[in-house]
């Protein structure tokens, strides 16, 4: 069980990650140039035809994609530290977020070594990486060392 200084000092080591990435980000947005900092400017309408069709599913489903929200990593790590493995489509819809930036977004904090993957296609299942496995893999790492050492 963590103690109350350890819990302090990583929060306070995820808050300088997250500084890190806002002022990477930042810096981004400002070499864009200002013109790039407002919305793009909306496709004129096609006007419609004279009876609309009845929305299908696949309608319903690319509108509310487009009413879908940016998520940020730190929202996703949160989840995940807080419940088991979730799913990619878990993960999206407890965001209200976009499936496919949700993806995106779990493969580079996966890349990144916050949080790792079991199993395979639809039963891909996320969790976070705690301290506790760090220090097991750590563990186990100094284990095959001295074994090899010894042999």
């Amino acid at each position: 069980m963590k103690t109350t200084q350890q819990i302090v000092d990583s929060i306070d080591t995820r808050l300088r990650e997250l500084n890190q990435e806002i002022e990477t980000l930042d810096a981004a947005r400002s070499a864009l140039g200002p013109e790039r900092e407002s919305r793009p400017t909306p496709r004129p309408r096609v006007a419609a035809p004279a009876q609309a069709p009845k929305p299908t599913r696949r309608r319903a489903r690319r509108k509310a994609a487009r009413s879908a929200e940016v998520v940020p990593a730190g929202r996703l790590e949160a989840l995940l530290s807080e419940n088991g493995g979730l799913t990619t489509s878990a993960l999206a819809e407890q965001t209200n977020g976009n499936r496919d930036q949700v993806l995106t977004l779990l493969r580079e904090l996966e890349a990144a070594g916050k949080i790792r993957r079991s199993g395979q296609r639809r039963g891909t299942r996320w969790h976070a990486i705690t301290d506790e496995d760090r220090i097991r893999e750590r563990a186990a790492e100094l284990a095959n060392r001295r074994r090899r050492s010894a042999a």
